[in-house]
């Protein structure tokens, strides 16, 4: 899977005469996923910066397995899907713990020794749902997906590609639900969970030197699974595993980028339009 960064600097520098919609000319180079999130870029232009992707572990995992089966890679495909489904375990239940005034280092220090149990990971999961919804959690079936699983994990099965859709499918489905309910249940400690989560530091402020070269800059992907900006509508994010390929093979053509004054972004994508506003505020400060 790659991902499309761009140059800080050149977009910093179009900020200066920005005065309403325009196309820029800026370089949006490319990049493989990196575990930390942090990536150097340097454009035509030599501008060197760093741009930190602002996506948790399990959105970009299901987005791996996305990729995987497009290139034809299914084995890969199930490990992504399945690797995905154990992060989210470990963010439903940190989101459950804040929502029920637990210290984020208490938390920690009681994850800490399941982060590599499987089975006690989902343990805990489940009970952070009855703890939060008086309802028993939704899971792999034992007879049918976990075996599949494993078979393909520790057993080096290749599956064919209409069962690595049909395990991402299964996935998916436990996901998004979960997510809806906390997005209602749930909403502030959701959010200050994602942030924790994120190799974006939120604390950080805002670069006020004078040196415009020096530059950090946040970027996002928008993912099919998607804590902070679900699919809905039009969107080409809409949809399972199956919908989701044709999204995947067009985001790799060439892009051109786009800024929008304040106005704008609230008008045609209100529901991004708060969010970006204050990233461009960041931008024109000497960050995005």
């Amino acid at each position: 899977m790659i991902v499309r960064l761009f140059c800080p600097q050149c977009a910093y520098e179009a900020t200066k005469n920005f005065k309403g919609h325009t196309v820029l000319e800026v370089p949006v180079p490319i990049s493989s996923l990196s575990d930390n999130g942090q990536y150097k870029v340097e454009c035509e232009k030599g501008h060197v910066s760093t741009v930190i992707l602002d996506n948790i572990k399990f959105e970009l995992l299901f987005e791996m397995g996305l990729n995987a089966i497009v290139d034809g890679y299914t084995r890969e495909a199930v490990s992504s899907f399945s690797s995905a489904l154990e992060c989210f375990y470990a963010f439903y239940w940190h989101v459950v713990m804040r929502h029920f005034d637990i210290p984020a280092e208490q938390a920690n220090a009681t994850w800490k020794p399941l982060s590599k149990l499987s089975e006690r990971q989902v343990g805990a999961y489940s009970t952070a749902v009855n703890l939060l919804t008086k309802c028993a959690p939704k899971l792999l079936n034992p007879n049918k997906q976990v075996p599949f699983r494993n078979n393909v994990i520790h057993n080096g099965y290749v599956p064919r590609k209409e069962e690595a859709i049909s395990f991402g499918e299964d996935v998916m489905e436990l996901i998004n639900p979960d997510l809806a309910i906390l997005r209602v249940q749930a909403t502030d400690a959701m959010g200050s969970v994602y942030k924790d989560f994120s190799p974006r530091n939120y604390d950080e402020k805002p670069n006020d030197d004078e040196d415009d070269s020096i530059i950090v800059a946040y970027t996002n992907v928008l993912t099919a699974i998607d804590v902070m900006h679900p699919p809905e509508g039009d969107d080409l994010r809409v949809g399972g595993v199956s919908n989701q390929f044709q999204r995947i093979i067009k985001g790799r053509q060439p892009k051109a980028m786009h800024l929008l004054s304040e106005e704008e972004m609230k008008k045609n994508y209100p529901e991004m339009g708060e969010s970006c506003a204050s990233e461009l505020n960041r931008l024109t400060k000497g960050s995005t």
